[in-house]
């Protein structure tokens, strides 16, 4: 496996229709499961703070538990408007071990 990719779960760890919380480095990032399909995003939305991962997720789409600031999991974009984003991570699934990018997509 690559060394810039580090393992942050099993795929038993993270329910489908589900998000964790993770570290990667110094990142706290928020790890979701859409229908067998993992997401990486920074977990702290950039309006007040909000974790991530702790929020709604509905398709590709996550909504902050805290203001219901909504973001793409493909992207990290905010779907209401180009003012905010999140950094998005690249994740690979090898076998049972989920791994993240240690560096945000450009």
């Amino acid at each position: 496996m690559n060394d810039d990719f580090v393992t942050v779960a099993h795929v038993a760890d993270v329910a489908p229709g589900s998000g964790k919380t993770v570290v990667v480095g110094r990142r706290e990032i928020a790890l979701f499961n859409v229908a067998g399909t993992f997401y990486a995003l920074d977990n702290t939305c950039p309006h007040q703070g909000g974790p991530l991962a702790e929020g709604w997720i509905e398709g590709t789409t996550v909504t902050c538990p805290w203001h219901a600031w909504c973001f793409k999991l493909t992207d990290g974009k905010m779907t209401l408007g180009d003012y905010a984003s999140v950094d998005a991570f690249d994740v690979r699934v090898d076998g049972d071990r989920v791994t993240v990018s240690r560096t945000p997509r450009p």
